[in-house]
C-alpha cells in the first residue's frame, strides 16, 4: 500500500535538507514488478536522445536518453493505460491533501528517461514556453531502479535555496509544482531510470 509523506525521509546533511510543503513524496507508489515492467518497456521501445522543454537539444545541460510510451488510443498504448491511471489516483491526493492547484490532466505521453554514465540534468524547470509546456502545473517522478543499479544520479530539487535530494527508493514517486527548479546529478555508474510525467491545468492567476 502506498504511504504518503510530505516529510523528507532522510536526516539533515549536506546536500539534503528539509523540504517544505513544495512537493509529495509517495513510497511503494510503483511495485518491484510494475517497475520491472517499465524498464522493459525503456529496453524494447527504441530510446532516442533526450531533449529539452519545447523540442531543443543541448548537451551541455541534458545528456540522457527517453522513451514516449504509447499513446493510449492506440492498442500497444492501451497496455500501459494502468500507469497514467495510477499516476491521476496518486496526484489526485497529492493536490487535494497540499497543491490544490487547478488541473485538467495529462496533455503529454509518459515519458521514460534513462541516464548512464556521464549522462545528467542540469538545473531547469518543466514549465515553459508554449501550448503545451506552459501548461505544466505538477512534474511526477517515479524511480524504477533499484538505489543499487547505480551512483550518481540524484535527483535534486530546490524550491527556497535549500537543496532537497530526493529518496532513491524503487518505485517512490515525487510530485512537485513544474516550476520547481531541479535536476539529476551526472550519473557515475550504472542506469538510473525514471517514469516522469506531467499534470496541466490553467495558468495560475
Amino acid at each position: 500500500m502506498s504511504q504518503i509523506s510530505t516529510v523528507s525521509p532522510l536526516p539533515p546533511g549536506p546536500g539534503r535538507g528539509k523540504p517544505p510543503r513544495h512537493w509529495v513524496i509517495v513510497r511503494d507508489a510503483f511495485s518491484p514488478e510494475e517497475c520491472a515492467a517499465l524498464r522493459s518497456a525503456y529496453a524494447a521501445l527504441n530510446a532516442r536522445k533526450g531533449g529539452l522543454v519545447a523540442g531543443r537539444f543541448d548537451t551541455q545541460v541534458r545528456q540522457s536518453g527517453l522513451v514516449w510510451l504509447p499513446d493510449g488510443e492506440t492498442e500497444e498504448g492501451r497496455a500501459f493505460g494502468w500507469v497514467s491511471q495510477r499516476l491521476a489516483r496518486l496526484v489526485g491526493d497529492a493536490n487535494r491533501d497540499t497543491f490544490r492547484y487547478v488541473l485538467d490532466g495529462f496533455e503529454e505521453r509518459l515519458q521514460l528517461a534513462g541516464y548512464g554514465p556521464g549522462h545528467y540534468y542540469d538545473w531547469h524547470i518543466d514549465r515553459g514556453r508554449g501550448a503545451v509546456a506552459g501548461r505544466r502545473k505538477l512534474t511526477l517522478s517515479v524511480q524504477l531502479s533499484e538505489p543499487a543499479d547505480y551512483l550518481g544520479g540524484e535527483l535534486e530539487l530546490n524550491a527556497d535555496g535549500h537543496p532537497f535530494q530526493a529518496p532513491r527508493d524503487q518505485g517512490t514517486l515525487i510530485a512537485f509544482a513544474a516550476h520547481t527548479i531541479h535536476r539529476v546529478a551526472p550519473v557515475v555508474t550504472g542506469t538510473r531510470l525514471s517514469l516522469v510525467a506531467w499534470i496541466h491545468g490553467p495558468d495560475f492567476v
